[in-house]
């Protein structure tokens, strides 16, 4: 009998630290778990002030780039459509070529123009069912 209360001492002891050990083990993990949710908690907000911030400068960018602003800019410092022979191309070697593009458009660009302008306004015709 003296084997058997020795045995089960010894096996009551174990478990005992056995179950310590398994109980600071789940009150470490605990800990951890929760400094985990305050880092993530800390970086979703850092993510929602780097969203919040390109929001804004997006607007920002949207609102500079506007039509009438690039217009009004362009007029402030004296610039306007490019003229032939403004636009050059340089090529892969280096060496630099008027845009055939933009001699050939312009005389045809002007020609229509003039011819725009040459023709009488066109006069409108009545609708149906309606007397002049």
């Amino acid at each position: 009998m003296q084997t058997l209360s020795k045995e089960w001492a010894i096996s009551m002891a174990f478990s005992i630290a056995l179950l310590l050990v398994f109980g600071l083990g789940l009150v470490w993990l605990n800990i951890e778990r929760v400094d985990l949710a305050y880092e993530l908690n800390k970086m979703q907000g850092q993510i929602d002030e780097v969203e919040a911030l390109t929001a804004k400068l997006e607007v920002e960018r949207n609102t500079l780039i506007t039509p009438a602003r690039l217009r009004e800019v362009s007029r402030e410092y004296g610039l306007g459509p490019a003229r032939p022979g403004q636009i050059r191309r340089v090529s892969g070697s280096g060496e630099i070529d008027a845009a055939p593009l933009v001699s050939m458009a312009e005389p045809a660009r002007m020609a229509a123009k003039n011819q725009a302008e040459a023709m009488p306004p066109a006069k409108a015709k009545p609708k149906a069912g309606r007397k002049p």
